[in-house]
């Protein structure tokens, strides 16, 4: 007893302490609820590092640029691409420096564009590591291979690194989704190049986690494509099938109608494809399928966690919300762009927040605009062009499972 007593009362265990009491207020939103514009420190930060992707997805507006290359930029595009100066490593560094200092430490990911193409992907990482953050990294894979040797020496530690790689089928329905033939051979390269070198340095191979975004091109061939991946036995951990984030012009027609003077959108992430072509109960029913019959081998997950009902709505009433209907992520989340701006999304039309070139993160993350925007959303909950947003889709609060098993 006087053991217990004795750790409980050292001045050395306190910081993890507050960590868990941050972390439970935080499992029932207290900030969003009682704090007025307040937020307690971001479980995540994206550092969208380049503005390049070197493929031409058909479901995404950086990918139908690049494909179509004499067409102007959408607004997920601009928010990207505009400001003045882009981020040099130093400010980079500053940053990732700020981050550390938060309690608890938030999570960093790189997305939005395929980190591997940033020149000095190397440094940021390595010194991410150095922080002692974790980090999360998304991508195409088809750079993957040439970088596993010193990415996995990076991380010592399986749990301080993921690696999220975009896979939508299998070689022909991958390849033709990505508009760039071999992406499939060399993201199955960068896999098993990735596994092969961890498992040298740690003992065991760090698996790594699929997604796969749900379209017209491969929404009947989900399950076939799980199979194959079970059976070739790759080192993966999960896959997540995510349903098309989008506004489509049903959703811009009701938003600007109500909110156009203040926030005007467009559509996004809809013009190559088409949203009443995509069988998504098919879909539905291959996640539920592969799910029972993999189950223990491999963790099948779907975003956002769709019923029936609700997935036999989501592309057939789009303005229609499901799932959830508030948005917290501006008490979770933030994004940083190339140049230095704090977004919440690419996708999302409140931002920038600011410019981290001028300012500190820690300085604008409980700024007056981002505390006036918050309490903007908190009274709104929602705005019409949310409905098919994946910061929506994030804000559902952990305590919905509770609800959940005990229903």
């Amino acid at each position: 007893m006087r053991a217990v007593k004795s750790g409980i009362l050292h001045a050395a265990y306190w910081p993890g302490y507050f960590r868990k009491f941050v972390r439970s207020l935080d499992f029932f939103n207290i900030d969003y609820r009682f704090f007025y514009g307040y937020s307690f420190p971001p479980q995540s930060v994206c550092l969208i590092l380049s503005e390049k992707c070197n493929l031409r997805c058909r479901m995404c507006d950086i990918g139908y640029k690049n494909a179509h290359s004499g067409e102007a930029g959408s607004q997920l595009v601009q928010s990207i691409t505009s400001g003045p100066d882009k981020m040099n490593l130093q400010d980079w560094f500053r940053l990732i420096d700020d981050l550390a200092r938060f309690t608890p430490k938030p999570l960093v990911l790189l997305t939005g564009t395929e980190p591997f193409l940033y020149l000095h992907i190397r440094e940021v990482i390595e010194h991410i590591a150095a922080a002692g953050l974790r980090l999360h990294i998304t991508t195409n894979g088809t750079l993957l291979e040439a970088h596993a040797p010193w990415l996995a020496s990076a991380f010592q530690t399986s749990s301080a690194l993921d690696i999220t790689v975009s896979l939508d089928g299998l070689e022909d329905v991958h390849d033709a989704i990505r508009g760039v033939p071999g992406t499939f051979v060399h993201a199955i390269r960068g896999i098993e190049a990735f596994a092969k070198f961890s498992k040298e340095l740690c003992g065991q191979p760090a698996p790594v986690n699929i997604t796969c975004t749900v379209s017209d091109c491969n929404c009947r061939g989900l399950e076939v494509f799980v199979d194959w991946i079970v059976e070739q036995e790759l080192p993966v951990a999960s896959i997540t099938f995510n349903h098309l984030w989008f506004k489509d012009a049903g959703i811009v027609r009701r938003h600007n109608e109500q909110c156009g003077k203040m926030f005007p959108v467009a559509e996004e992430n809809i013009r190559g494809f088409d949203i009443r072509d995509i069988d998504m109960l098919a879909a539905f029913e291959q996640i539920q399928s592969v799910r029972r019959r993999h189950r223990g081998k491999l963790r099948i997950h779907q975003m956002p966690e769709l019923s029936r009902k609700e997935a036999s709505a989501y592309y057939s009433d789009p303005c229609r919300f499901v799932f959830y209907d508030r948005c917290t992520a501006l008490w979770r989340n933030i994004a940083v762009t190339p140049h230095g701006r704090l977004i919440l999304s690419p996708l999302c039309f409140l931002g920038p927040f600011g410019d981290l070139k001028e300012e500190s993160f820690r300085a604008l993350w409980n700024g007056p605009r981002l505390k006036a925007l918050r309490r903007l959303l908190h009274r709104e909950k929602a705005f019409p062009a949310c409905s098919r947003c994946c910061m929506l889709f994030g804000s559902r609060p952990r305590y919905y499972k509770l609800k959940d098993w005990i229903a």
